[in-house]
């Protein structure tokens, strides 16, 4: 009997080792997150925002794991993608709960929406795969220049070239295109201006805050900033680039820089024969004399405030150019007063502006010069402007 005693004893005791053996061993298993709370987890960006040519982290934190448990394999990265670096850490969450936080490092030289391929890990010995949340990533601030948009009303009627990717927009003749130019990854506007373009009536209808250079951004983003509204009238047929609005901006490295219209748009003026609904049926010179009319008073206050043509043509001998002017032809003249057109056509009513001012000369037709200063642009007649040798 003792010994049947003795027996059960040994065999209880072996079972008791036995199962406590195999409690040890997989216990870390059971203290595990469930299947779902891990496939509910994912690698996400350390920041809001990646960017091209720098280090971007992400992160993945695992729950009730520790450090040592854990390996991972990288996945197939996308061309263009690096991976820098790792680093496997424990981590105490808010609540006091324990795990691993492992952080990596990649960088990316295009700018685009990335989603890399699932973070292959294994948690004592099993396999898991962890999916990385899409990132944007934008060029680098440091390296990018602020850019003008040219935003359409009508932003429908642009048709892009599949081949090319030349944009066009087709009006007829005198019809008003209505538009808003924008900038995009600007700090600052030091200058804002625009020139008239040739054959038009061309009016700014609207300038917004970011344009008067009243507000800096201090931190990087991607939206654009409006500048101003523009109304445009072109008042013979052909192909026609955008008019051209340029700016003084402060970049995000703190370069200044002066930046252009974009040249990614023609638009096409068709004859107004067959008018569409809603387009202008004035003719040339009547669209002109109702955006150039001005009072008599103001016409004869600017009369008599000007000099004689002689005192002007001894201001321009007294004016020379410079080598670089000169080399690169450059031409300059002291205007002397009188008509400023938007075509060369004497038919045509204009604008009158007192002399004095020296303008810069950049197209000779005939007897006609398109001429530009600050306050005005246009074509005049060679008579009004004596030439800077």
């Amino acid at each position: 009997m003792e010994a049947k005693r003795i027996t059960m004893f040994w065999t209880i005791k072996k079972f008791a080792i036995q199962f406590l053996l195999i409690f040890f061993i997989l216990s870390p298993i059971f203290s595990l997150p469930s299947r779902k709370e891990l496939k509910e987890i994912k690698v996400l960006p350390r920041s809001e925002i990646f960017f091209t040519q720098m280090e971007n982290c992400y992160v993945l934190e695992i729950p009730d794991v520790e450090p040592g448990k854990v390996q991972m394999d990288l996945p197939e990265l996308p061309l263009g993608t690096r991976f820098i670096s790792s680093k496997k850490e424990e981590f105490i969450a808010a609540d006091g709960k324990r795990g691993t936080q492992i952080s990596l490092w990649f960088t990316f030289t295009e700018s685009a929406q990335t989603r890399l391929s699932p973070l292959m890990t294994r948690i004592n010995g099993r396999t898991y795969f962890f999916e990385f949340e899409p990132t944007y990533v934008y060029e680098n601030p440091n390296l990018i220049s602020p850019v003008i948009d040219i935003v359409f009303d009508e932003q429908k009627n642009i048709v892009t070239d599949k081949k090319t990717g030349q944009k066009s927009l087709t009006v007829k003749k005198g019809e008003k295109i209505s538009f808003t130019a924008q900038i995009r990854y600007a700090a600052q506007i030091y200058d804002f201006k625009w020139i008239l373009p040739k054959d038009s009536i061309f009016k700014e209808t609207k300038r917004f805050d970011f344009a008067f250079g009243n507000r800096k951004i201090t931190e990087f983003t991607a939206e654009s900033q409006k500048l101003a509204s523009f109304e445009w009238q072109i008042l013979k047929e052909g192909e026609y680039s955008l008019p051209e609005v340029f700016a003084e901006t402060l970049s995000y490295n703190g370069a200044k820089k002066r930046i252009y219209t974009p040249k990614d748009t023609i638009i096409i003026v068709k004859s107004n024969e067959n008018q569409l609904p809603g387009t202008s049926s004035l003719k040339d010179s009547e669209i002109f004399e109702s955006a150039f009319q001005k009072t008599g008073s103001q016409d004869i206050s600017e009369k008599n405030s000007e000099r004689s043509k002689e005192e002007y043509a001894k201001l321009a001998e007294k004016e020379t150019r410079s080598i670089l002017q000169k080399l690169f032809g450059k031409k300059f003249a002291i205007f002397a007063g009188g008509t400023v057109l938007s075509v060369p056509e004497e038919k045509i009513t204009g604008q009158n502006f007192a002399g004095g001012q020296k303008v810069s000369i950049t197209e000779q037709a005939g007897d006609w010069s398109f001429i530009e200063c600050k306050e005005f642009s246009g074509w005049t007649k060679n008579d009004n402007i004596f030439e800077i040798k």
